[in-house]
């Protein structure tokens, strides 16, 4: 996502910059493209018309002509452009005051044998034959910013001021499209993670575009998907219950035939008795799986994580040795946790016996609990066939069934590992497995520390 968010903090930088590079450019091969106002055409233009007119006046009634000439004309189009018609005397009819440059010209003026300008004011446009001694100059002005630029280093200085608007344009616009894409991304590992409560459409505050529409359909989708598990879970659970009734029934059924039938019969009888205890032993596994999934916070209390795996992997070595199959335990000598001792225990128990159920006869399952900084580590090594690569992420779902031997070895309701899954996760650890490099599966429950 830092990756994302610079390349498009970059790509909308570099398309301000290089639009305003072709502004300037744009401009500058436009005509009269300087930092002046006025056209020097339009100027002079205007200046000679105002000069005729000024010559035909005099010519008509050299009393009224300066009065009759400023109430027909307008010679202040400050700050484009400023006429001023000069008495012989040198001072604007209009009273305003000279600029500098046209003052310095008529000081110049003055000076010069036949009124030549010189080249200093040739920027200036000056009109006088024929007008007894007046003149009209016409001053180009400039706009505010024109003025400014001017001045020496003021063009760098607008440089820098140019990147970092750009920049801060730029971050504004990526910051708008990368925010809430960041929002959705944090929410869809939210979800990966199980937590199906999270919304994000209220996070776009009121946004109407794409974005915001994408945000929306994200809660859609969430609700439906939450609604559905929860449907499923709730399923789950009352078939659950109903079906104990019927067992229970069952149960003593078998119990009055078990009594009435012949000893010919009885090898049926303890087939019958151990599927129903197979089936009550799935049924009690659903209804604590429901339960862990419904449960969002446990008990924690002081408990010696070794001494819990000890007892487990005692009681797992007596169910091992039969098939000459060995549990060794690799552990320090003790360590304490806050924790759920009882959920730790059934999680601890059931990797150990799934890892019991396929390492092969006559090998060893080997434990180990590390102690790290920020919690503990137990792995959990078998030597038997392994899982499918494909299938590594998907052994912790309630069910679910590898199609390998794996799976054709037992009856196994497939539904310990979620149970053992679901147990850690509620103390904000987490449950992983791979295949080792020698054979095998590794299973490893990552436990953090309160501090």
């Amino acid at each position: 996502m830092t990756r994302f968010f610079w390349r498009i903090f970059l790509s909308a930088w570099a398309i301000v910059l290089i639009a305003t590079a072709l502004t300037f450019w744009v401009a500058d091969l436009l005509p009269d493209g300087d930092s002046r106002v006025g056209g020097s055409r339009f100027t002079a233009q205007m200046v000679t018309l105002l000069a005729q007119q000024l010559r035909r006046e005099l010519a008509i009634d050299p009393a009224t002509a300066v009065d009759n000439l400023v109430e027909e004309y307008v010679l202040d189009f400050t700050p484009v452009l400023e006429i001023y018609v000069l008495n012989p005397g040198g001072e604007d009819v209009l009273g305003r005051t000279l600029p500098g440059s046209v003052a310095r010209y008529v000081e110049s003026r003055g000076k010069q044998s036949g009124g030549s300008i010189v080249q200093e004011f040739s920027h200036l446009h000056v009109r006088g034959n024929g007008l007894d001694g007046y003149l009209v100059v016409g001053h180009e002005g400039f706009f505010p910013v024109g003025r400014k630029l001017m001045r020496p280093g003021i063009r760098w200085l607008l440089l820098a001021f140019a990147l970092v608007a750009s920049a801060v344009v730029s971050l504004m616009l990526t910051r708008f499209i990368v925010l809430p894409v960041r929002r959705l991304q944090l929410a869809g590992q939210q979800v990966a993670a199980g937590d199906l409560s999270v919304r994000v459409a209220h996070t776009v505050g009121k946004r109407t575009d794409d974005i915001a529409r994408l945000a929306h359909d994200f809660d859609v989708m969430t609700e439906r998907v939450d609604a559905l598990l929860q449907s499923q879970q709730r399923l789950m659970r009352d078939v659950s219950h109903e079906l104990r009734s019927p067992l229970a029934r069952l149960q003593a059924l078998l119990s009055i035939a078990r009594q009435r039938a012949g000893d010919a019969d009885a090898p049926q009888i303890d087939r019958m008795e151990t599927e129903i205890e197979r089936l009550d032993e799935l049924i009690g596994e659903i209804l604590t799986y429901s339960r862990l999934e419904a449960q969002d916070h446990i008990t924690r209390h002081a408990t010696d994580i070794v001494d819990l795996v000890q007892n487990v992997v005692y009681d797992a070595e007596l169910e091992g040795q039969e098939a000459d199959k060995q549990i060794r335990l690799d552990a320090p000598a003790s360590l304490l946790l806050e924790l759920d001792s009882g959920l730790i225990q059934r999680a601890v128990e059931n990797v150990i016996r799934n890892a019991l159920k396929y390492t092969g006869e006559g090998t060893m399952i080997t434990v180990r609990i590390l102690s790290e900084s920020d919690g503990i580590r137990i792995t959990v090594d078998d030597q038997g066939p392994g899982v499918p690569p494909n299938a590594i992420g998907q052994i912790f779902e309630p069910f679910y069934r590898v199609s390998d031997s794996r799976s054709t070895q037992s009856g196994s309701g497939g539904i310990g590992l979620a149970i053992a899954e679901r147990s850690i996760r509620l103390h904000g650890g987490s449950m992983t497995a791979r295949n080792r490099d020698g054979g095998g599966l590794r299973i490893e429950i990552v436990l953090p520390a309160l501090h």
